[in-house]
């Protein structure tokens, strides 16, 4: 350890130890030359003389040196000072993400989608200069005082050219991606991985996978999905639960496959958090079992023969000061030791299971288990194809052996696309007999709502009494014209437009005539900050009409204040115009009331009266989809009645609606308190 007052290069002045990592020591210093403090990340003596470890060093600094960008900590100087090997760093003065998540106990969705922006911008530059992180995780994240976010510790980076695969590097076990733990190659989308585990910890507060050792949590990232955020935050906006999803999806060639499409969508979030526009791949998520054969299992024991002395640290220690690693671990980063000693372990862990235990891996309380089983040479195991299209579909069950054929008759569906698979009629994870034939039922889409007539022409609220019965939503724009005020002079999609339930018709309103001779002036008054029901008092004396009311979430302003109005204040606007106002809904996770609801076997029956005995169950409230446990998410699976416990933003009644394979079958209301 330096000391305070040591010099590097009768340049840099020691000021303070700054953190502690693996293989280094990071420092605040002066620096003499230039006039101005830094960080100066210092190898440890004990690894000076390792050149393994002096390459990693190196490594680091030509990684880092080489990219220049506002969301990336700057190296300013590379060196070596009679043996000891230094990078010396923009010095940045505020605190880690990890420290930020810690104390806030999780962000709010604008703030996590501003801070995922800038850290992908920074890894963007990376990989546009063929750089793979590697290691993106909140302690390598830093937030300065002035809220800039900057990415940091490129310690494993390795150009992403090199095809590398079984590389040493090892990332952080709780952000790792499957391919990374699994010693596999590694390219831009493992960064993707870790930038979407890294929000899921920002918006719910909490990592995806833990366990009691760096090996049980890494297998966790190889053999299970990463939960939805919804399952922590039922209120999540659908944009970022499924930008999540798409970033962390177990297989690479599922996620994002450039960052600047990941960029692109999270600003589009910011928009529209509430618009369903992430492309997602929901095949097989939820997890499923992990079917071991006879010749894999042969594989395997030769492996855990080959590699049974290789070891690994169990525990992995992640503070929250700059480039802080167990030193321990970093060793074993260094020689490769963590790849091999995680492969081992499995290896260890699977044969010991085969021959010792139930066949069942239980990593942790809320992991779900993964079965490890022989599959005879006459069976197969039934993949999940709900979601796949047509072709997607039959590829995958010839490919596990599989017949199928098609109902002939086509459902709507809100869950399902056009075109892709909504059920099957043997579930998934069944072990059956080679050349069984799959039923498949095929998605029509949403069903499609006409946009009515008689719109134009008519009063606002006329057309909107008219909009909301067909099962659509308004957004209102108004403008000057001749026609009277409050009058619909044209909407968007025009009438008899096909679209979907819950689309938004723009309404274009008459906001009356310019102001004419002798015709009466009023000052738009300033509404800005008053509670609703009072601003539309001010609203009325003063000579205006009242407009429509807009409800937008806001973490600053409470519940019910303005945020905005449709008219500036203090302009001169002829007699008969209107007002609309922006109110605040208060803070996007608002206090949960609570409810529970019970379906009885009884109320699955058709419109015939007639029991039904399959198909795909989802629950919706106020026409907001619910999480369906597994248990009944297929009737055939339901072995009495379902009990759910259900929450909602708002109190009082709500109407619960259950469906099957997308068709309503019982409608109630439900009291939430």
């Amino acid at each position: 350890m330096l000391e305070k007052g040591n010099f590097i290069n009768n340049r840099y002045e020691i000021i303070n130890p700054v953190g502690a990592g693996g293989m280094s020591d990071v420092y605040k210093a002066k620096d003499h030359k230039l006039n101005r403090n830094v960080a100066i990340k210092v190898l440890k003596t004990e690894y000076s003389k390792d050149k393994n470890f002096v390459s990693k060093f190196r490594v680091e600094a030509q990684s880092a040196a080489s990219l220049i960008h506002p969301n990336i900590v700057n190296v300013y100087d590379v060196g070596e000072d009679d043996g000891l090997y230094y990078i010396v760093m923009e010095l940045i003065e505020g605190i880690t993400l990890k420290k930020y998540i810690e104390k806030k106990g999780k962000l709010s969705f604008r703030e996590t989608i501003s801070i995922a922006i800038q850290i992908a911008n920074g890894i963007e530059c990376a990989h546009n200069n063929q750089i793979v992180h590697r290691d993106i995780k909140p302690q390598n994240i830093l937030i300065s005082r002035e809220g800039k976010v900057k990415v940091t510790d490129f310690g494993i980076a390795r150009a992403a050219s090199a095809n590398t695969i079984n590389g040493n590097a090892m990332g952080s076990v709780h952000y790792i991606s499957p391919e990374q733990a699994g010693g596999q190659y590694v390219d831009e989308k493992s960064d993707i991985y870790s930038l979407g585990i890294t929000m899921f910890e920002m918006y719910t507060g909490r990592v995806p996978f833990d366990g009691e050792s760096t090996v049980s949590i890494a297998l966790k990232h190889i053999q299970s999905n990463v939960p939805s955020v919804r399952e922590y935050v039922p209120t999540v906006p659908v944009s970022i639960e499924k930008i999540i999803l798409k970033c962390t999806q177990n297989k690479a060639d599922r996620r994002y496959p450039k960052i600047s499409l990941l960029i692109s969508d999270l600003k589009r979030a910011l928009a529209e958090p509430n618009v369903d526009f992430v492309q997602l791949d929901t095949s097989n998520i939820g997890g499923s079992t992990v079917m071991i054969t006879d010749d894999e299992i042969n594989q395997i024991r030769k492996g855990s023969s080959d590699n049974r002395k290789d070891t690994v640290e169990d525990t992995l220690d992640d503070e929250n000061d700059i480039d802080k690693l167990n030193p321990k671990m970093d060793r074993i980063v260094s020689v490769g030791g963590i790849i091999i000693g995680i492969i081992a372990l499995l290896i260890a862990t699977v044969v010991a299971t085969l021959f010792i235990s139930d066949n069942n891996f239980d990593f942790a309380k809320k992991a779900e288990t993964v079965e490890v089983s022989t599959v005879p040479s006459d069976k197969t195991i039934v993949p999940n194809v709900l979601g796949q299209t047509l072709d997607d579909a039959e590829q995958l069950l010839h490919k596990n052996y599989l017949g199928y054929k098609y109902d002939s008759n086509y459902v709507y569906s809100d869950i399902y696309p056009k075109d892709t698979i909504v059920s099957q009629s043997i579930d998934s994870g069944k072990m059956v007999d080679r050349n069984e034939t799959v039923t498949l039922v095929v998605s029509k889409g949403a069903k499609k709502i006409t946009v009515p007539s008689g719109i134009v022409n008519s009063s606002l609220e006329t057309a909107k009494d008219t909009i909301k019965k067909a099962g659509l939503k308004t957004e209102v724009v108004y403008e000057y014209s001749d026609r009277s005020i409050d009058v619909v002079i044209s909407c968007s999609p025009s009438e008899r437009a096909s679209v979907s339930k819950n689309s938004i018709v723009t309404l274009k309103v008459s906001r009356g005539r310019t102001v004419r001779d002798n015709q009466s002036v009023y000052t738009v008054p300033n509404l800005v900050g008053m509670e609703q029901g009072k601003a539309q008092a001010k609203i009325s004396s003063s000579g205006f009409g009242i407009g429509a009311v807009r409800e937008v979430y806001d973490e600053k302003i409470e519940k019910g204040i303005v945020i905005r109005q449709t008219l500036k204040a203090g302009t001169s606007i002829p007699s008969g115009a209107t007002i609309g106002l922006v109110v605040s809904k208060g803070p996007e996770n608002p206090e949960e009331y609570k409810a529970t609801y019970t379906f009885a076997l009884e109320d699955l029956v058709d419109s015939d009266g007639n029991p039904i005995t399959e198909g795909v169950v989802s629950v919706a409230v106020d026409e907001v989809l619910q999480k369906v446990d597994k248990k009944h998410s297929d009737v055939s699976k339901w072995d009495g009645d379902y009990t759910m416990d259900l929450t909602s933003e708002t109190k009082g009644k709500a109407t619960i609606e259950l469906f099957v394979n997308g068709k309503s079958v019982k409608k109630d209301t439900v009291k939430f308190k």
